[in-house]
């Protein structure tokens, strides 16, 4: 069975760090410190550390009423990691925390910042230089270079198998950053598929309607535009008899309204309940060629026309790349590269 869509306050969830809401600066601290203590080689080049096997890693360490997010013992020193959800840090909080440690004899500590980029707000700042002043050293990290080394993580195969938790753990901290906007990776923006039948050329035209099998949900969820790709002999067999005139490519877009998993027998009951016009119509259409029990539907706004000249696979292959000339598996891009395709 198909994993059921989970939403948050309306929105959709990828991620189980994102089914806990907005997790505080603590929850997000404390995954970064599980993670720097499962892949320290990984995280080590960000941190500014080379990590050995005796080094500990401690998190929510508290010390004289000081709570710290993550403190690093290493190599006789220490590393104190600092984050925030927001764009700055609290200079005096900063200041105290290094004090302290020097207080009790610890020598000078290193500092790790990680926010969404204080180092553009306060790096200049004359509070910000007596933080330096006191530490061995300081070094600015932004979510968005985590998550990155996160997704190194997960791109390693041998990770799945060495500590499948951690590498888990990895991705799922990645999604999270990405849901709640703290990267800085383009989102996707248009669902690029193929339409390679006439009924499916009449479903987007006539009904506003994509369908595709119940495993592409995932990749087409989360997309705010659809653009079909017509191939070839679709086009051609089309524009025979469509007053709309179609090529080979991509030359039509339209607005994402909804995604849903549905029963191939609930289909006409769906669209009734959604009140789509000519409902049954378009159910039929949608039934005649599903073999599966369960099928994406994708509800569209009016299609409009972007491209005079459709963006063929041989221009999205040298300005988005992995397209190739074959059947389009399921895709995404923003605007921005459909735009340079077109060119």
């Amino acid at each position: 069975m198909n994993p059921l869509r989970l939403t948050r306050s309306a929105q959709d969830v990828g991620s189980f760090l994102s089914a806990l809401g907005s997790l505080r600066e603590t929850r997000l601290t404390a995954s970064l410190g599980f993670l720097v203590a499962r892949f320290p080689a990984d995280f080590g080049p960000l941190l500014g550390l080379k990590i050995t096997p005796a080094d500990e890693i401690r998190i929510e360490e508290t010390d004289g009423g000081d709570r710290y997010d993550v403190l690093i013992r290493n190599s006789g020193q220490e590393h104190i990691i600092e984050g925030k959800l927001g764009p700055s840090q609290r200079i005096d909080q900063l200041l105290r925390y290094i004090k302290n440690r020097r207080r009790i004899g610890h020598p000078k500590p290193a500092l790790t910042v990680v926010d969404d980029g204080s180092e553009f707000s306060q790096s200049r700042q004359e509070a910000f230089q007596k933080v330096r002043k006191n530490v061995r050293s300081l070094r600015f990290v932004t979510w968005s270079e985590v998550a990155k080394v996160c997704h190194a993580i997960t791109h390693k195969k041998k990770n799945f198998t060495a500590d499948p938790l951690g590498t888990v753990v990895a991705q799922d901290l990645a999604t999270h950053l990405k849901e709640n906007h703290m990267t800085t990776e383009p989102h996707p923006e248009i669902y690029l598929r193929d339409v390679s039948d006439v009924p499916s050329v009449r479903l987007y035209f006539q009904h506003h309607i994509y369908k595709c099998q119940s495993k592409f949900y995932n990749s087409a969820r989360g997309n705010l535009y659809f653009a079909p790709y017509f191939t070839g002999p679709t086009a051609e067999r089309v524009s025979e008899v469509n007053l709309v005139p179609v090529g080979e490519g991509v030359s039509f877009i339209s607005q994402v309204k909804s995604v849903q998993v549905v029963a191939k027998k609930d289909v006409l009951a769906f669209l009734k309940e959604r009140k789509h016009p000519n409902s049954k119509e378009a159910a039929d259409i949608i039934r005649q060629s599903v073999r599966e029990k369960e099928i994406v539907l994708m509800l569209l706004g009016e299609p409009r026309l972007l491209f005079m000249s459709p963006v063929t696979k041989k221009k999205l292959d040298e300005k988005v790349g992995g397209f190739g000339r074959g059947a389009m598996g399921s895709r995404s891009c923003t605007l921005e590269q459909l735009l340079q395709a077109s060119q």
